[in-house]
C-alpha cells in the first residue's frame, strides 16, 4: 500500500471514529493527510466507499495480528488468539469506536466488509476441531457460544469509561494483565473438557 493511501485511511479512521459517519468531512480529512481531494478520490469513489475501506482496513489489521497462533493445543491457541485481540483492542481504540458507531447508525456497510468474519471463521474453526479431537465440549449453538466469547473480549473495551471504575486504582497494563487471565479462566471452564 502507497504512503499516501495508508495516511489517508488512517486520517479517514480518526476522522469517522470522532465524528461518525456524518459528521466525517473529506475535505478535513484532506487536509490533515496533507493530501489533496483528488488523491483521496482517485483511491476510493465515496465516502462510502473510504469508510469501508477504514473498516476493512482495521479488520486486516486485528486479523493478521490476533490469528497468528504458535501453541500446540488448541487450548492453548484459542487463548493465545483471545489475548492477541485483548491486545489489539487496547492498543487500537480506534478500532472500537469506530466499530461501535457504524452499528449504532445502522448503516448496511457491514454486508461490505471482507475481513469482518475472518477472525470469527478462525475461532470457530480451532472451535469446532477441538470439538472433534475431543478438546472441547460440544454446545447447541456453537456460533452463539462463540460470539459470546468474543464478545467477552470486546466488552471491556466497548464500555471501558463506563465499567473502569470497578478496576479501582490500578494501571491499565495491570487491568489488561486481569481481562487475560479472566478470559484464560473462561475460555478454559466453558470451552475445554
Amino acid at each position: 500500500m502507497s504512503q499516501g493511501k495508508e495516511k489517508i485511511l488512517q486520517t479517514a479512521l480518526q476522522e469517522f471514529s470522532e465524528k461518525g459517519y456524518d459528521g466525517a468531512r473529506i475535505d478535513y480529512i484532506s487536509k490533515m493527510a496533507g493530501v489533496n481531494k483528488a488523491l483521496i478520490y482517485y483511491h476510493f469513489k465515496s465516502k462510502e466507499e473510504l469508510f469501508t475501506a477504514v473498516i476493512n482496513d482495521l479488520f486486516e489489521k486485528a486479523v493478521s495480528v490476533s490469528i497468528e497462533t504458535k501453541g500446540t493445543t488448541i487450548r492453548e491457541n484459542l487463548i493465545q488468539v483471545m489475548e492477541h485481540f485483548i491486545d489489539f483492542l487496547h492498543n487500537n481504540p480506534y478500532f472500537v469506536k469506530i466499530m461501535d458507531q457504524s452499528v449504532a447508525q445502522d448503516r448496511d456497510i457491514f454486508q461490505q466488509l471482507h475481513h469482518q468474519n475472518l477472525f470469527f471463521e478462525k475461532v470457530m474453526g480451532m472451535y469446532l476441531l477441538g470439538v472433534q479431537t475431543g478438546e472441547c465440549r460440544n454446545v447447541d449453538h456453537p456460533e452463539d457460544f462463540v460470539v459470546s466469547l468474543l464478545g467477552a473480549v470486546y466488552f471491556y473495551f466497548s464500555h471501558h469509561k463506563a465499567i473502569r471504575k470497578f478496576y479501582g486504582n490500578i494501571s491499565e497494563e495491570e487491568v489488561i494483565s486481569i481481562r487475560k487471565k479472566t478470559m484464560k479462566d473462561m475460555i478454559s471452564r466453558l470451552v475445554f473438557l
